[in-house]
């Protein structure tokens, strides 16, 4: 069987994943860059005209650049919030109403098609995207669990993540 070729996203990820997580590491605080770079990633992947890009390595930079600044925005919001209300308690004591029937109904849809389409994938590029995204491991963490590099859990859960989206994406159509 011949190899394959790698895609455009593949190369570009080889090419400048550490230079990336770097750079978000310092406009970001390094416990967001990981983050931040996948985040990057995904919003070309979903750029709705990716060939008008000419520089895809500046669009990453700028798009870090611009999730940081989003990201201090959040942070200060939340400093100023507790802040301004010292016993934590009172979040606790906001009442969260039990969701509508049919909101109920559409994320237990959801969550079956997210699970259908992550059956798709090889066990291997699952199990990363299900740790990352619903456990909450980080890439080094998956890599000790499930053996392999972190690059290449950073890698895997970018195929998973481009493979939800798309398909996702085509449940819509």
């Amino acid at each position: 069987m011949p190899k394959s070729k790698p895609s455009l996203f593949d190369r570009l990820f080889q090419r400048h994943s550490h230079e990336l997580r770097t750079f978000a590491g310092l406009r970001g605080g390094n416990e967001f860059a990981e983050d931040l770079v996948q985040e990057a990633y995904l919003r070309l992947m979903q750029h709705p005209e990716p060939e008008s890009i000419d520089n895809a390595r500046a669009f990453l930079y700028r798009t870090i650049a611009n999730l940081s600044v989003d990201q201090h925005r959040r942070q200060n919001v939340r400093d100023r919030f507790h802040a301004e209300n010292n016993d934590d308690q009172a979040l606790h004591d906001i009442p969260t109403p039990e969701p509508l029937p049919e909101d109920r109904l559409a994320s237990e849809q959801e969550l079956h098609a997210l699970n259908g389409i992550l059956q798709e994938l090889p066990e291997a590029t699952r199990n990363v995207f299900v740790l990352y995204r619903l456990e909450g491991l980080s890439h080094k963490e998956i890599g000790r669990r499930l053996g392999v590099s972190e690059r290449n859990s950073v890698r895997l859960l970018g195929i998973a993540a481009q493979h939800v989206l798309l398909r996702f994406a085509s449940l819509d159509d």
